[in-house]
């Protein structure tokens, strides 16, 4: 709550959830190399990790960056007053 990038981290990997759940087939298919050997399935899965989080990075951009630290800076305001702070809502 009070660190503006694990809040960035969260929706990045929101993203990459959503991507990857597009990428369903092709997470279940073999992949073959240029030689047509199969990789496995860990490095297959491993190489579209990489490719939808390359993708889904540019939806971390500075004004939200700058956005979720003013949120995140009435939250430390208020910790600071000592105040009670309601989660949820």
């Amino acid at each position: 709550m009070y660190d503006p990038i694990e809040n960035c981290f969260s929706s990045l990997q929101a993203h990459i959830n959503d991507c990857l759940a597009l990428m369903k087939d092709e997470m279940n298919n073999p992949v073959l190399t240029m030689n047509g050997e199969p990789i496995s399935k860990t490095e297959a899965r491993m190489q579209l990790l990489e490719r939808a989080a390359h993708v889904c990075m540019t939806k971390i951009t500075q004004r939200m960056v700058q956005k979720l630290e003013v949120h995140v800076s009435k939250f430390v305001s208020a910790a600071v007053r000592m105040e009670d702070m309601v989660y949820g809502a």
